[in-house]
């Protein structure tokens, strides 16, 4: 996770380089978890304390798709300082997929098999909390703030087959927000990239994936901030049935 002021151009990031996680699937839901590997930090700075969660729900009948994620950081550190700061970020949007024939979820969740190339429009909204407290001098504008942020989303969604049941998958998703906070309304920006390369053997599949949120909250304001989290990660999936 990233936090950057933009009007006084500070800017901080989390002492959490690697996490080991682990997920559950049950039928149309997924539900993972990931938690800092502790010897896998800078010792020059603190050890940023975290909670990372997200889930994915999709339609039985491959119509839209549900995701969401619940992110707890604190110990912040720029190049030369620490700062007490802490922010807790949660979020869940809804798409709809115009092409019921694309599927988002065996690229990301790897318990399908997508048999041909092509993609789909995606057209939803979503709904997303940011609470940012600090103590710190040079983070005066954030001693306690509450953000709501909505508004719809639109974007695109392609997955390209390669020879050997190689697969890639770009899905790009921008939205438009109004943000209320301390019943002071403004506008904000949201977008949702997600990338995954992978591959589907028989009973066996693995791939490389990002998935971000990226924000611009109380835009054209005193307290514009910019805020980005999300992984990069790799997965594996072993399918027994």
């Amino acid at each position: 996770m990233i936090f950057e002021q933009s009007s006084k151009e500070y800017g901080f990031q989390t002492n959490r380089p690697w996490d080991f996680g682990i997920g559950l699937g049950i039928r149309n839901l997924f539900l993972g978890f990931s938690f800092s590997i502790p010897f896998l930090y800078d010792r020059h700075y603190q050890k940023s304390q975290s909670f990372d969660g997200t889930f994915n729900h999709y339609n039985s009948r491959n119509k839209h798709y549900s995701s969401g994620y619940f992110r707890y950081y604190s110990g912040f550190h720029s190049v030369d300082n620490e700062v007490d700061l802490t922010i807790l970020s949660m979020g869940i949007s809804r798409e709809y997929l115009f092409n019921r024939n694309h599927s988002i979820r065996s690229a990301y969740n790897l318990d399908g098999r997508q048999t041909v190339s092509n993609g789909s429009f995606l057209l939803g909204g979503g709904l997303f909390f940011t609470a940012i407290r600090s103590d710190s001098d040079s983070l005066s504008d954030y001693r306690k703030q509450n953000v709501f942020s909505f508004g719809p989303n639109a974007g695109y969604s392609h997955t390209w087959l390669i020879a050997d049941n190689f697969f890639i998958n770009a899905s790009p998703v921008l939205g438009l927000n109004c943000l209320v906070s301390d019943r002071n309304f403004s506008a904000g920006f949201q977008a949702l990239p997600k990338f995954s390369f992978g591959y589907h053997g028989k009973t066996w599949s693995a791939n490389i994936y990002s998935n971000f949120s990226l924000s611009l909250g109380g835009y054209n304001t005193e307290s514009e901030y910019y805020l980005i989290s999300g992984n990069i990660g790799i997965s594996f999936l072993k399918r027994f049935l």
